[in-house]
């Protein structure tokens, strides 16, 4: 009713028209659902195994030791009596759960490798088949997107805003979207910042935490927001990523080298002195 009345109220006006994800996205989404559920099925029995050895006062089995099913198996038979017959559940329940894994990543892959803009995507450092499939889901060609900052508000990387007077104040991340999506991107970002290939986002990362002091967590976010956006820009260009330097680095070589291999903080602040390189 409150829709009709809308309507009817604004009836000369042009009424904002939402796009529709199409019949390809919807499937793709219900994809990516599985393959999350399945992963966070996966840990949950990897912590229920773990947590059977440290009842029993084993402390040396540690969740790594429980990754691969072959290890599983080594693993568990050191415990005894109700654990180790639970044990053996959980580790057919995690053979089920990783054969689903096993499968819906193989068709993820097999899409990526076929589908011309997923190809495109995965051009940019840190970005796999997985990102690129889960990318492509939720933001579609990015032809329903006037602006990357739209994408960024649409998976949740923008921060909220508080007003107080004239002042404004911003805070934590909207969190709005997909989270799963949002939860890879910021993992392709540590990808991203860690590779050799990492270009403008590496630079970015640097300048932030040792040029400015940010912390790295706030700062992985802010880099997985700027993969958000370039992934976007790929896609509306239907092109390759092409590595550029980061716009707001000036002389990175010899500022990185100066923050990451003097010891001595008078040298440190001669050479910022010396290089014109400041910390703001």
């Amino acid at each position: 009713m409150k829709l009709a009345h809308l309507v009817e109220e604004r009836r000369d006006e042009k009424l904002p028209v939402v796009p529709l994800p199409s019949e390809k996205e919807i499937e793709r989404r219900k994809t990516l659902a599985s393959y999350g559920r399945e992963m966070k099925n996966r840990i949950r029995y990897i912590n229920t195994l773990h947590a059977l050895f440290v009842h029993q006062g084993n402390t040396t089995v540690v969740k790594k030791n429980l990754a691969t099913a072959e290890k599983r198996r080594e693993a568990v038979k050191i415990l005894t009596g109700p654990e180790r017959e639970e044990a053996e559940w959980i580790l057919k329940y995690l053979e089920l759960h990783e054969q689903r894994l096993k499968e819906l990543k193989g068709k993820m892959q097999k899409e990526a490798k076929n589908d011309e803009d997923m190809k495109n995507l995965q051009s940019i450092p840190g970005v796999g088949p997985v990102v690129a499939y889960a990318f492509a889901a939720h933001v579609g060609d990015g032809s329903r997107f006037s602006a990357g900052a739209q994408v960024s508000n649409f998976i949740g990387f923008v921060p909220r805003l508080d007003y107080s007077g004239t002042i404004r104040h911003n805070e934590h991340i909207t969190k709005h979207g997909n989270g799963y999506l949002r939860g890879l991107l910021v993992q392709a970002a540590w990808s991203a910042v860690r590779s050799k290939t990492g270009g403008a986002l590496q630079e970015r990362y640097k300048e932030k935490t040792a040029g400015q002091g940010t912390s790295k967590k706030k700062t992985i976010v802010a880099i997985g927001r700027r993969l958000a956006e370039m992934m976007y820009s790929v896609l509306r260009n239907k092109s390759k990523y092409e590595p550029r330097q980061w716009k707001g680095a000036k002389d990175k070589t010899q500022q990185f080298y100066f923050y990451e291999k003097t010891s001595n903080k008078e040298d440190l602040e001669a050479s910022i002195g010396n290089n014109g390189v400041t910390g703001n």
